[in-house]
C-alpha cells in the first residue's frame, strides 16, 4: 500500500514539475484590422493557454472571455475608415494586386504609429522594463517593427500569418522565389497556361513590390522606430532573417507543389466548430423548408455589400430572384432592407448568419462567396459545392485552386454578365444532381 501511495505521489509531482517546466510565457502581436485574419489564429490562443501558457496578446478583436487566466489582451481600436477607402476603390476602380498592396502598406504605417503610442506597447519596449517572454509571436503581414521585440526581450521569433507565405517573406528567409509557378498566390492572373508574356508581367510585378517593400516600406518602418524607440534599434530586416519558426495558415490540399524551408509549418481548419453553431429558429425553419436545397451568398466580412457598384449590385438581385431555389443572403445593409426578408418566399436576407451551422444544413447546395480562405476551408470541411467570386488578396489563388478539383466554378467579377451567373448556377445544380 505505501508502495502505491509513494509512486502516486511521484507520478503527481512529476507531471506537475513537466507541467510548470513547459510552460512558457508569450509575447503576440498581431494588429491586422481584419476579422478574417483575426479569426483564424484565435484557436491556436485558446489551444496555448490550454497547454499551460501564458498569453499577452496586442489584437484588434479581443476574446474577453473572463474564464481565461493568464490571459492579457491588449485591446485596440482602429479607424475603418481608411481600409473600407480603399476596398471601395478596388471594386470600382481597376486596381493591381501589388498598386492594392501598396495602398494598404500606407494603412499599415499609420496603425504602427498609433501602436507605438500606446503605454501598454511602450512599456515593452523601454530597457528599464522587467518584462520577460520566452517567445515572441508577430503578425509577418503587418508591422515588421515589432520583430525587433524579440531581440529587446532575447526571445525566439515566430512569425505568424492567416494566409500563405508572401514572396517578400520567403525573400528574406532565405527560400526560393517562383515568381510565375502555379504557387505563386500573389498573382491574380496566374494559370496554367500562362503564355510568356504573362509570365513576363507575373515576373516584373513580384519582383517590383518585393523591391517596393525591402527600399520603400521597411526603410519607413525605421524610421518610425527610430522616432518612437531611438537612433539606436536595430535593423529590421535582420531581426526577421532570425525568425526560428513561421506558422503559414493553409491546408495542404490547397498549395501546388514547391520547396519550402523547413522552418514554415502549416496550420489549418482551427476556426472549424467541432459542432456546427444551432440556428435561429426562423432561419432553421426557412432551410428545413428548401426540399429541393437551397443557396447560400456571401462575400465575408471584409468586403461590404455597399462597396459593390451598383450595375453588380443589379446583376445579383436580377438573376438570384428569378431563381427556383431558396437563397440564404448575408448582407451587410440587411438591416435597411428587412421588407425584402422574404422576397416571394424565397430570399432570406440578414447581416449576419452562423455560417457554419448552414454549410452544415443537409439541404444546401451550392455556396456563392468570395473566395475567402476561412470559408474556402469550411467548404470544403462540410462538402459544399462553390461558385467563386473573387475581389482581392489571395481570393483569386484559393478559387482557381478549388476549381482544380472539380467542385468549384471561378467567375471575374469584372466580366460577370447575368447570363454566365445564371448559366453557372444551373451548371452547378445540374452537376451536383448527377
Amino acid at each position: 500500500m505505501n508502495l502505491i501511495i509513494g509512486l502516486t505521489l511521484f507520478f503527481i509531482v512529476w507531471t506537475t514539475q513537466r507541467t510548470l517546466v513547459n510552460s512558457k510565457k508569450l509575447l503576440i502581436i498581431v494588429p491586422s484590422p481584419l476579422y478574417s485574419h483575426q479569426i483564424a489564429y484565435q484557436s491556436l490562443w485558446r489551444k496555448l493557454h490550454e497547454r499551460g501558457h501564458e498569453l499577452v496578446i496586442l489584437t484588434l478583436n479581443a476574446i474577453k472571455d473572463p474564464n481565461l487566466t493568464n490571459y492579457t489582451e491588449i485591446n485596440y481600436n482602429v479607424n475603418y475608415g481608411q481600409l473600407e477607402k480603399i476596398l471601395d476603390m478596388k471594386l470600382n476602380r481597376r486596381f493591381t494586386e501589388m498598386e492594392l498592396s501598396e495602398l494598404l502598406d500606407n494603412i499599415r504605417h499609420n496603425i504602427t504609429e498609433e501602436l507605438l503610442k500606446l503605454p501598454n506597447i511602450q512599456q515593452l519596449f523601454v530597457s528599464t522594463s522587467n518584462e520577460k517572454f520566452d517567445a515572441v509571436i508577430v503578425e509577418t503581414i503587418s508591422s515588421p517593427i515589432f520583430y525587433l521585440l524579440a531581440q529587446k526581450f532575447s526571445a525566439p521569433l515566430i512569425g505568424i500569418t492567416s494566409t500563405q507565405l508572401r514572396n517578400l517573406e520567403r525573400y528574406l528567409l532565405g527560400s526560393p522565389i517562383l515568381p510565375s509557378h502555379l504557387s505563386n498566390w500573389e498573382i491574380e492572373n496566374i494559370s496554367t497556361n500562362a503564355q510568356f508574356l504573362q509570365r513576363l508581367k507575373n515576373f516584373i510585378d513580384t519582383y517590383y513590390y518585393m523591391y517596393y517593400w525591402f527600399y520603400t516600406f521597411v526603410p519607413i518602418q525605421q524610421m518610425i522606430a527610430r522616432k518612437y524607440l531611438g537612433d539606436n534599434v536595430p535593423s529590421i530586416i535582420e531581426a526577421g532573417q532570425n525568425m526560428s519558426l513561421v506558422l503559414a495558415s493553409s491546408h495542404m490540399i490547397n498549395l501546388y507543389s514547391r520547396p519550402e524551408i523547413p522552418n514554415v509549418v502549416y496550420y489549418n481548419g482551427g476556426h472549424i466548430s467541432k459542432i456546427p453553431p444551432s440556428l435561429p429558429t426562423d432561419l432553421r425553419e426557412f432551410l428545413d423548408n428548401a426540399t429541393n436545397g437551397f443557396i447560400y451568398i456571401s462575400f465575408g466580412s471584409t468586403i461590404k455589400y455597399n462597396y459593390l457598384k451598383e450595375n453588380t449590385k443589379t446583376l445579383l438581385t436580377n438573376v438570384l430572384s428569378k431563381l427556383p431555389w431558396p437563397i440564404v443572403w448575408s448582407r451587410s445593409d440587411a438591416d435597411s432592407i428587412k421588407n425584402f426578408s422574404y422576397h416571394l418566399g424565397k430570399i432570406f436576407i440578414s447581416k449576419w448568419v452562423p455560417q457554419q451551422g448552414i454549410l452544415a444544413h443537409p439541404n444546401i447546395k451550392l455556396f456563392i462567396y468570395q473566395g475567402g480562405l476561412q470559408s474556402t476551408e469550411e467548404a470544403i470541411h462540410y462538402g459544399v459545392p462553390l461558385i467563386g467570386i473573387p475581389i482581392v488578396f489571395d481570393q483569386h489563388y484559393n478559387v482557381k485552386k478549388i476549381v482544380t478539383f472539380g467542385v468549384a466554378k471561378y467567375l471575374h467579377l469584372a466580366n460577370m454578365t447575368e447570363e454566365i451567373f445564371h448559366d453557372s448556377i444551373y451548371d452547378m445544380f445540374n452537376n451536383i444532381e448527377k
